[in-house]
């Protein structure tokens, strides 16, 4: 079955608590990926099976449709609590049997890996979500254009330079983009084509042509 939009990457970070979950897809594969991590515990001595943890990057159907679809009876995904921004939060209602998590301002755990939650500024969906796992920053598609728009691509220009701001800010060196062949890139190279953009503003006006 082919879904429109196609599926955003969904990755899985296995803490000692929980799976740490980055976005859900749109795709049969997505759900039987989630569906088939272990509930077992990786340590054996620990009291609780391990949860799964959903972080929904941000309201676009390709990165949260398995979680509508389960929504709707399509299919079953199995989870235990969801994260969203308060953006992405309008797009569920409540969810039965689910802790649904509405993060406002950074949100840190330590679970085996240390694991922090926070709004990103970005031009592409309002109220994005990234996911950072110690050295890993997952940024889904924070760090494009915006949609909707034709050509050329465009960046708003005051969120682009809140965004290279918070960017340079995190200690992480490896940033993870959705889509991308090559799915985890050199936080430095990601920075520098931000900032060539952002070079490329125009006194008075909002927009960057890319």
């Amino acid at each position: 079955m082919s879904y429109d939009p196609l599926s955003a990457d969904v990755v899985a970070v296995c803490g000692d608590s929980a799976w740490w979950i980055f976005d859900v897809g749109a795709c049969d594969e997505a759900v039987d990926f989630i569906n088939a991590l272990p509930h077992s515990p990786v340590n054996e001595s620990a009291a609780t099976p391990l949860k799964k943890n959903i972080v929904i990057s941000h309201f676009h159907r390709d990165h949260l449709l398995n979680v509508m679809r389960d929504l709707q009876g399509d299919v079953s995904l199995d989870f235990d609590a969801i994260y969203v921004g308060a953006y992405t939060s309008k797009t569920f209602g409540e969810i039965e049997g689910v802790v649904k998590n509405v993060v406002m301002e950074p949100v840190s755990f330590d679970d085996g890996v240390k694991i922090q939650i926070l709004p990103i500024p970005n031009s592409h969906a309002k109220g994005s979500l990234a996911l950072i796992v110690d050295d890993y920053v997952f940024l889904g598609d924070a760090t494009y254009p915006m949609v909707g728009h034709g050509t050329p691509d465009v960046y708003n220009v005051q969120i682009l330079g809140e965004q290279i701001k918070l960017l340079k800010s995190l200690k992480s060196t490896r940033f993870c983009l959705s889509h991308k062949r090559g799915l985890v890139r050199d936080k430095d190279s990601v920075i520098q084509f931000l900032e060539s953009v952002y070079a490329r503003r125009r006194k008075n006006e909002n927009y960057i042509e890319a």
